[in-house]
């Protein structure tokens, strides 16, 4: 049987992944040499329980990628599949059957390449890298073509009821159904996280505007109500308006403007004290570190004109004034997994041993996992922007950062950005483990770094910016 060889076709854009990818290939490559020269039983079985070990620890790393990714849980079968079915092979042979190349070796070559070419690739396309050249580059593909939540459809016909949620689990919505405004308002006052209803007028018990109204009087959030009426019925419209309702869809309902009204629900609650989220979770890290003072502050202006110089000088990089304003805002969560590292390590005066520091490296990827939990459930393109600057805002420029050996173009925008920001303003403020350095110095330590740690243009960004970086430091001094 022909082995397994990689080629950039396979890559994925991401350097841990690949490596992870090659490293599945070479055991199936020894496993098909072993049973071609018809080692012994041990050996193979030997083969097979590394290959088991290593596969359901790539699984696991992948799907930290894909957490984010709306078709996540279907992606996690695939492989819960794929685990299930070798392990049964393995067993099998174990157990003493002999058709082992044919019922396993050839499985699992055909299936790993077509996994890899139209599965893996998909994902990760999706979640914003391409392959041009055998290069990885980063889209600026931040928001996901729908989002999912829970809706509440409140009609008397059954029929409508029917139809209505038909349409909605097409795009994945959760639906709960009442055939009258007290079931809806019962159901809305139970579920909570019902956050969008869709309902009728005419309705026995409760219409309505009935439902409308004491909706509005007893919510704590705000429930995004869509009120479904006949086209020439104006009056209605209006009245239910008055009474709290946001929008309106007319009979009949069409699918695709039924799915473009729930987005704009959607997109609406997510600005729901947004911003305020915002600042008290990057305040949770900043209270631990006494020395950081300003530090929130100032990185959200550095990070503001190098974005917005960006929308202005650099077209070709896909960056508007409004992505520069969202990566700034969100700039405040860089440093969010802090909350789970130690004390101890997290303000030691001096210099962290090599143990310390691998632990210290985990908070991006903590602070990463946590966003990516809430983005999960919002959907917020913000939240997307967070969880790429968080996660990869220690990646560098030569692929030697962390934690997933981003690198070039396949680092995320935001995360470049965060990148120099970050640095410079540690390389600028005293810390418990250094005294500050002058701009000077700084600024050398940066250039040092062109092609390597930092993004070149960023750099030269940084270089035509630098009296506004100064000038910004001076004001916002912790002084």
């Amino acid at each position: 049987m022909e082995l397994l060889q990689w080629h950039n076709s396979f890559s994925v854009g991401v350097n841990l992944v690949d490596q992870q990818h090659q490293h599945l290939f070479s055991i199936i490559n020894k496993l098909i040499v072993k049973t071609e020269a018809e080692q012994q039983k041990k050996i193979i079985e030997k083969v097979l329980d590394e290959l088991i070990d290593y596969t359901d620890y790539h699984f696991k790393t992948e799907e930290k990628f894909f957490k984010i990714h709306p078709g996540f849980k279907k992606h996690q079968h695939i492989h819960q599949v794929f685990v299930e079915k070798v392990s049964g092979f393995v067993s099998a042979f174990k157990l003493g059957n002999t058709d082992f190349k044919s019922a396993i070796v050839g499985f699992l070559v055909d299936w790993v390449k077509k996994h890899v070419l139209n599965t893996d690739k998909v994902y990760f396309q999706e979640l914003g890298y391409s392959f041009i050249a055998g290069n990885a580059e980063l889209k600026n593909n931040l928001v996901r073509p729908w989002i999912s939540t829970k809706v509440l459809v409140v009609e008397d016909s059954i029929d409508q009821r029917i139809l209505l949620k038909t349409v909605l689990e097409q795009r994945d919505h959760i639906v709960s159904e009442a055939s009258n405004g007290v079931e809806a308002l019962k159901i809305c006052l139970e579920n909570p996280d019902i956050r969008i209803v869709i309902t009728d007028i005419n309705m026995p018990e409760m219409d309505g505007y009935e439902l409308i109204s004491a909706i509005r009087k007893h919510q704590v959030r705000h429930i995004y109500i869509i009120v479904v009426t006949s086209l020439d019925d104006k009056e209605s419209v209006i009245k239910a308006l008055a009474c709290g309702a946001d929008d309106f869809l007319p009979k009949p309902v069409f699918p695709q403007e039924l799915h473009l009204r729930i987005q704009s629900g959607v997109q609406l609650i997510q600005l729901e004290s947004q911003d305020e989220l915002i600042f008290s979770m990057a305040r949770l890290s900043d209270y631990r570190s006494n020395e950081t003072g300003l530090h929130l502050e100032r990185v959200r202006e550095y990070t503001l004109i190098m974005g917005r110089y960006l929308a202005q000088h650099y077209p070709e990089k896909n960056v508007t004034i409004q992505l520069a304003n969202e990566i700034s805002k969100v700039s405040l969560l860089h440093d969010i997994g802090k909350v789970g590292i130690s004390d101890q390590i997290l303000t030691k005066p001096g210099k962290l041993t090599n143990e310390e520091f691998e632990i210290m490296k985990e908070h991006s990827k903590i602070g990463g996992d946590l966003i990516s939990d809430i983005y999960l459930n919002a959907g917020s393109p913000s939240l997307r922007i967070a969880f790429e600057l968080t996660m990869y805002h220690h990646e560098k420029w030569d692929g030697t950062g962390y934690p997933a050996g981003l690198a070039g173009n396949g680092i995320p925008m935001a995360a470049r950005i965060m990148a120099l920001a970050d640095v410079y303003d540690a390389l600028t403020t005293h810390r418990v483990y250094k005294e500050a350095f002058s701009h000077e110095k700084a600024k050398q330590i940066i250039l040092e770094g062109k092609a390597k740690h930092f993004d070149p243009d960023l750099v030269d960004i940084f270089l035509a910016l630098e009296e506004t970086f100064i000038q910004l430091k001076n004001d916002l001094n912790d002084a």
